[in-house]
């Protein structure tokens, strides 16, 4: 075993990325091992042995296997039993030079004794999930819980020599606990996860946390209850077996220990609270479309609304300020993230100073703000809103068919030194989406924004008329200033001069507003209606130079 510090730099700088994992659970089948591609024999029962490239292993439960590229591999399982097992097919890719990679070589041992193999189960079943759904988002979401693991693997089969690592195995279970708060969790599962005794266990844990294990999994579901509260209208009984409570009374108990209210008071003081603090423009645009000026806010100029505010208190400029926030002592923080984990340990800092609702960034806008309405208690005015802005966009849609039939569209953000186009959110979910516009060759495949380099690039898109926004603005003056510096090189660029909407006078100016029109939100998307329907139906608000 090469456990020196070389071998666990080596393994922790590769890229590793999943390619395809099967389950077995009756006779073995054949492993393919391909051609420059990794894989994992993880084996949760079998007897007998298994065969890599000629040499014989033991099987045995709780044991994983590393398989080199074109091993020829054999299992060998007792005909009395059964075999279950999973493999996974990897890729492990190395640097060479900047930007350019090539297949490394792990040289890690072939045979790992991981000491949680529970924990490697539960982000196996959860990537069997995601795999299943055939989203491409939960592919990337699994690929994102395979990195997890591999490092959890692999620095358990570097550690091994080493002495037990009591503050890492307790740092373990309480990851553990933060993904399977809703299932049946003891102290006992807990200490053998950790390799020591229930009572020693118990008191290290209390020593580095501050509060018993037990003491710990009850916060979390809390958390996790008063989420369920606010975002959901299920029943106490519901909530309480969704978190991992056993029975609604024993759930109400907890609650009212915890945070000094009952379920149904802590409900109505947070929907009739005005002390909502807002982290993201996102959802402060949603609560100004609720007739709502946020308790407290990160405000900048890149989002303009936000300077208008005459009571919220400023919690910073791009990123909400701890202490500020502290200070302001909301009654609930909303805010939004793109991964899971981030989500969950930015949760635990923010909701040691209120209740914290997290959003998942990439869910719809619409659905966004229906949440957002249902936790401050207005459902239906968040209805009216809705079908206010569906009749108005139909009116504008159908007005600016009449005057550009089926032209194409394109975004292009300017920002200092930098060029993009935007895609199907932001911006895009308001043209293409809402008001039908025509959609440019290439657009349809990009999400959020597509960086350009040149003015070729940009010819490809082959846009009847473009919008020309900011990209990346940071809301302040010097950014003004660079955009409209970049414009006027545009003007004065014969490459620009000869795309098809340039040529045909039929490019339109937006980048003065910062990102009024170009935050996803419901505020923004109404606003931009506006702004699209005196762009498009007049001629004299196109941009000559």
């Amino acid at each position: 075993m090469k456990s020196s510090n070389n071998l666990s730099d080596k393994l922790a700088s590769y890229l590793y990325r999943l390619d395809y994992m099967k389950h077995a659970a009756s006779n073995p089948s054949p492993i393919h091992v391909e051609t420059s591609a990794y894989g994992l024999l993880l084996l949760k029962e079998a007897r007998g042995d298994v065969v890599i490239s000629g040499r014989s292993y033991p099987l045995q439960r709780h044991k994983v296997f590393v398989l080199e590229p074109h091993a020829a591999v054999k299992l060998r399982i007792h005909q009395e039993d059964r075999a279950d097992y999973y493999y996974i097919r990897f890729h492990a890719l190395q640097a060479v030079e900047q930007g350019c990679y090539e297949p490394a070589e792990l040289d890690c041992p072939v045979e790992l004794f991981p000491a949680h193999f529970q924990i490697l189960m539960d982000w196996i079943h959860e990537m069997e999930s995601k795999l299943r759904s055939g989203n491409s988002w939960d592919s990337m979401k699994a690929n994102i819980i395979f990195q997890e693991m591999i490092a959890a693997l692999f620095q358990d089969a570097v550690r091994e020599q080493q002495q037990p690592d009591w503050n890492q195995a307790i740092s373990v279970t309480m990851d553990y606990m933060e993904r399977n708060y809703h299932q049946n969790i003891t102290r006992t599962k807990l200490s053998e996860m950790a390799g020591m005794s229930a009572d020693y266990y118990s008191r290290a844990f209390k020593k580095k946390v501050g509060k018993s294990p037990m003491e710990y999994l009850a916060d979390i579901r809390i958390r996790q209850a008063k989420q369920s509260l606010l975002l959901t209208g299920d029943s106490f009984r519901s909530i309480a077996q969704s978190v991992g409570f056993s029975d609604e009374f024993y759930f109400s108990r907890k609650f009212k220990a915890t945070t000094g209210r009952s379920p149904t008071s802590y409900v109505k003081k947070i929907k009739y609270s005005d002390k909502i603090a807002s982290l993201k423009h996102l959802l402060t645009g949603h609560l100004i479309a609720l007739g709502i000026e946020p308790y407290a806010a990160v405000i900048n100029n890149a989002y303009p609304v936000t300077t208008r505010f005459r009571n919220t208190v400023a919690l910073g400029d791009f990123k909400p300020d701890l202490e500020k926030l502290m200070s302001a002592k909301p009654d609930l923080i909303i805010t939004s993230e793109f991964r899971d984990y981030e989500k969950s340990q930015k949760e635990k800092i923010y909701d040691q100073i209120a209740p914290t609702i997290t959003l998942p960034y990439y869910q719809d806008w619409r659905d966004h703000f229906m949440t957002i309405a249902k936790i401050v208690g207005k459902d239906n005015e968040a209805s009216d809103w809705l079908e206010r802005y569906e009749c108005k966009a139909e009116k504008i849609q159908k007005q600016l068919k009449a005057r550009i039939g089926d032209e194409t569209i394109l975004v292009v953000g300017i920002g200092e030194g930098r060029m993009c186009v935007y895609g199907q959110r932001n911006i895009g979910t308001v043209l293409y989406g809402d008001l039908k516009l025509g959609v440019p060759r290439g657009v349809a495949e990009i999400d959020h924004y597509k960086e350009i380099a040149t003015l070729e690039e940009l010819a490809a898109f082959e846009g009847d008329r473009i919008l020309l926004t900011s990209f990346q603005h940071d809301g302040t003056a010097h950014m003004d200033s660079a955009i409209r510096s970049e414009v006027q090189a545009l003007w004065a660029n014969q490459q620009w001069l000869a795309l098809k909407a340039v040529s045909n006078r039929a490019v339109y100016a937006m980048y003065d507003s910062q990102h009024l029109y170009t935050c996803y939100t419901s505020l923004t998307h109404d606003l931009f209606l506006d702004k699209a329907q005196q762009l498009l139906m007049s001629d004299s608000s196109k941009c000559q130079s």
